[in-house]
């Protein structure tokens, strides 16, 4: 199974963490974007062909994902990814300690609740458990 994992750069211990589980367990993660982007430190301190690297980069990895993991909180990237996972047909694990953005209230976006979205709560470990009991049923 191969998976990718969308998130924003702050969450990039619980991306490595989630990486590490699943590749553990034999899935193929297909673009793990921390090793970049932590060198890189932020988009601020990037040049525009690094930047344009790193979204191919991404794209690619997407494409290539039979799943795509999306941590929360996440960053303005990360609806893009997401967005690319829906419009290509992709299983999309919608994951967030609580339940905060998958009431119907001002937290959540209507996408949350496309019927490719499933929501997952919990902490990272029991989201890494949860979708590793799911591999063979996606």
């Amino acid at each position: 199974m191969k998976f990718y994992i969308a998130s924003r750069l702050e969450n990039y211990v619980q991306v490595r963490f989630l990486s590490t589980k699943m590749k553990t367990a034999g899935w193929v993660h297909t673009y793990d974007w921390t090793n970049e982007w932590v060198q890189q430190g932020s988009v601020k301190e990037t040049d525009k062909e690094t930047l344009k690297s790193i979204a191919i980069k991404e794209s690619e990895g997407v494409s290539n994902a039979d799943i795509v993991i999306v941590l929360t909180p996440q960053g303005r990237g990360t609806h893009t990814e997401f967005g690319m996972a829906i419009a290509l047909n992709k299983i999309v694990f919608l994951c967030h300690a609580d339940n905060t953005y998958f009431k119907c209230d001002d937290n959540a976006s209507s996408f949350y609740f496309h019927p490719k979205v499933v929501q997952l709560v919990g902490t990272t470990e029991e989201i890494a458990s949860i979708l590793l009991k799911c591999k063979h049923t996606v």
